[in-house]
């Protein structure tokens, strides 16, 4: 029988891996990876828009003095199936290298104009550049990598020139930025040195982002404030808020895993008070302050992070926290036995045994050893204390507040019931409910049912005289004004009930499927017959007009009526 081989694009093979970033910093990520795999101890990262071929260029640069790589290496570096990364033991010793463990990291490169590589080891210097690499696979050709060996004496070191980068968007690579991502994102900003206070990494990062002329040297490890959990020297520092400086710290390096004998994980658990962790990062955006490039809210970086090499892949928060408790932890759990997808964006290529094993061990920690240590427990004792003081000075404020605006309000009074002026969409369904209580054919349905958590507020029937099995049901809608924009479809839409708008006759609305109707008002005729305006959604197409009932001019006309402020006792 005839046979083939499955064929594969190599050009859009390249393409795609090269486009399957998440975030185009990754480029860093990759490079600082590479070159503390070929044991590098100082890298110089640069980061700069090259104006002198008429466009913004955007150039990134990275300069080790690594061991360097020779002929085969840099094919693996350039090709696609092969890596020369050291493969690494659970405690993190060196065991040999693994070609052809992923090679998918570097093709980051190919999002680009030009890659540039010089590199020198033992007594050889190799120059390879690699021209328009994402135009030709666009068209759907490889690029060729042209390569040279150069007169200059070799000794070790690479030196890697990307330009035209992530066609030229630059905005993520200003210096703070940058910074930023090397700490949380990188190798280099590994928290081992937590876990084993002996490891000697002798690392440095000299950094220059977009926009900054001056350089900064980086020291390699995570950042975290200082541990401080006396609450009285605390209250010395705050007197209001002493918790916004809290900082405990649970280490536990080597845990074996539950039902995973051989799989061990290194967890670091820091506890920090919002100013804490202001101190050491610039990049928390202040509230009421203008945002800058890169920064972001607590709540979008803390919590529980899952690691690979110490680099944080996934936040797993419910495993520690319940609400919003989790923006105070700054927590790593990091497992070498997890298994990441090509881009190193998830754990997609864990088994889900391994992951609950990993997360009914964290939670037995958490539980056992973190949540109920004396730490732990000042931290609740005293977050308890302050929320009590809080709550009862904020409900008195509170009620001094409503008092007021209880006396201010305007009422109307109808049979013996007095109606609210309403603020809020729950105040529209409660004077409608008087209403329909007081004269249940007021408005021509009947309501059967009203729930404001999701979707449309009141199912109304028209069909008063029949059982709900066999009655037509619609949809009426509550809001506190009516505007162009309507947030639900005018299918199955009966009425829409408003305290008021601001529509004029003959304007358009539209539905969240961009179906459009018109507004049509008409004034209650000189004698008999209406007795308040008419408000109307007209439709060309469809069979059925949707009746807009306005409360604020419906009882006013309807009622002869209008609300009137309150007579202070």
């Amino acid at each position: 029988m005839p046979t083939f081989k499955p064929e594969v694009n190599p050009a859009a093979e390249l393409l795609e891996i090269a486009s399957d970033f998440g975030d185009a910093r990754e480029i860093i990520r990759e490079a600082l990876s590479n070159s503390i795999d070929a044991n590098a101890t100082n890298i110089k990262v640069r980061a700069f828009v090259d104006h002198s071929h008429g466009n913004d260029e955007l150039v990134i640069v990275i300069d080790d003095n690594g061991e360097g790589m020779d002929e085969n290496e840099l094919k693996y570096f350039f090709g696609l199936g092969f890596t020369t990364r050291a493969l690494k033991d659970e405690l993190g010793r060196k065991i040999g290298k693994a070609i052809g463990e992923k090679g998918h990291g570097t093709k980051i490169y190919f999002n680009s104009s030009k890659v540039d590589v010089i590199t020198k080891k033992g007594d050889t210097t190799l120059h390879a550049f690699l021209d328009e690499p994402k135009r030709n696979l666009r068209r759907g050709l490889i690029p060729d990598v042209v390569y040279e060996r150069t007169g200059d004496r070799g000794y070790g070191g690479t030196t890697i020139t990307v330009r035209g980068y992530n066609d030229n968007n630059y905005g993520v690579f200003s210096h703070e930025s940058i910074r930023d991502y090397i700490y949380w994102f990188t190798k280099f900003g590994s928290c081992e040195k937590i876990v084993n206070p002996e490891t000697q990494i002798d690392i440095v990062i000299i950094l220059k982002g977009v926009g900054t002329e001056a350089e900064e040297t980086l020291g390699f490890g995570h950042l975290f404030p200082p541990v401080n959990t006396d609450i009285r020297t605390l209250r010395g520092t705050d007197p209001v808020s002493p918790l916004d400086y809290f900082v405990a710290r649970w280490v536990f390096p080597r845990e074996p895993v539950i039902d995973f004998p051989d799989t061990f994980i290194d967890i670091v658990f820091y506890l920090e008070g919002d100013k804490a962790k202001k101190t050491y990062n610039a990049m928390i955006h202040d509230r009421w302050q203008r945002w800058h490039p890169g920064q972001y809210n607590v709540q979008d970086r803390y919590g529980l992070w899952l690691c690979k090499d110490y680099i944080p892949i996934e936040r797993r928060n419910t495993w520690v926290a319940e609400a919003s408790e989790w923006t105070k932890y700054h927590a790593f759990i990091n497992c070498q036995s997890f298994k990441l997808t090509a881009n190193r964006r998830d754990l997609g290529n864990t088994p889900p045994t391994l992951i609950d094993a990993v997360e009914k061990t964290v939670r037995n920690i958490f539980a056992t050893r973190i949540s109920n240590s004396q730490e732990f427990i000042k931290f609740r004792e005293e977050l308890l204390r302050v929320q009590g003081e809080q709550t009862a000075e904020k409900e008195e404020r509170e009620f001094q507040r409503r008092k007021r605006l209880t006396l201010e309000k305007r009422v109307l009074t109808i049979d013996g019931h007095e109606l609210l002026e309403p603020r809020q969409e729950a105040g529209v369904l409660s004077i409608l409910l008087q209403l329909t209580a007081l004269n249940p054919d007021l408005f021509g349905f009947k309501i059967v049912d009203y729930d404001s958590s999701f979707g449309y507020d009141l199912l109304v029937t028209e069909d008063t005289a029949l059982d709900l099995n066999r009655a037509s049901l619609k949809f009426v809608e509550l809001k506190l004004e009516l505007k162009r924009d309507f947030d639900h479809t005018f299918q199955k839409l009966a009425a829409i009930v408003c305290w008021d708008t601001k529509l004029r006759n003959g304007e358009e609305v539209y539905d969240c499927t961009h179906e459009k109707r018109n507004l049509a008002i008409t004034a209650p005729p000189a004698a008999g017959g209406i007795r308040y305006t008419k408000y109307v959604l007209c439709s060309t197409t469809e069979p059925h007009n949707i009746e807009i009932i306005v409360l604020k001019h419906f009882l006013a006309e309807y009622f002869g009526r209008d609300f009137r402020p309150r007579v202070n006792p």
